[in-house]
């Protein structure tokens, strides 16, 4: 709790605040809809993380783990963590490459294919929400921000956020769908 000068009064957190720092308020968004995202999600038995794997193989196709790991920016084990769990729920398989044997590859099912649909179904769902009484161009002038916003800290020389952009993936979601991260991790 903080004491609000402005209105003379004691004010719980920063929610209904209307001067709310812009990077305090883009991350309580970006929090929230996350946690609705999860709980959409949560039918299917996956994470946030696995249901980006399973997109991201059904646009792509059957790659091995560390074409994922690199296409996505996370490390290999992250990764083989999530195949695993992917392929118990029957969502993706393993498979020999066709050309060299020794590497196997991991391609998504047909039942992991169902899955990616209600995925879809759930993203379309979460920007119906997130959305919802904005014009097309506000839409469009948002994405332009955020992507210049991105580029800007993409251009900090003195920033590796490759090497920051890989510890995100790496939250993880307890058994009450609260989301933790190891504090050097956080985003």
């Amino acid at each position: 709790m903080y004491q609000d000068e402005r209105r003379g009064g004691d004010v719980i957190g920063m929610c209904g605040d209307k001067n709310i720092p812009l990077l305090f308020l883009m991350h309580q968004v970006f929090h929230m809809n996350v946690q609705s995202v999860i709980h959409l999600i949560e039918p299917l038995k996956i994470k946030p993380g696995q249901a980006g794997i399973l997109l991201f193989l059904r646009k792509a196709g059957p790659l091995s783990q560390r074409e994922i790991a690199d296409h996505i920016g996370v490390k290999p084990p992250s990764v083989t963590v999530a195949i695993q769990k992917l392929e118990k729920l029957g969502y993706v398989e393993r498979r020999p490459d066709t050309k060299d044997q020794r590497i196997v590859n991991i391609q998504i099912t047909d039942k992991g294919m169902e899955c990616t649909e209600k995925l879809m179904l759930f993203v379309e769902q979460a920007d119906a929400v997130l959305f919802k009484n904005m014009s097309v161009e506000e839409k469009l002038l948002l994405r332009r921000l955020m992507l210049q916003m991105r580029e800007n800290l993409f251009s900090v020389k003195e920033i590796n956020l490759k090497e920051l952009m890989e510890t995100c993936p790496h939250m993880d979601q307890t058994e009450k769908g609260y989301v933790k991260t190891r504090r050097k991790d956080r985003c």
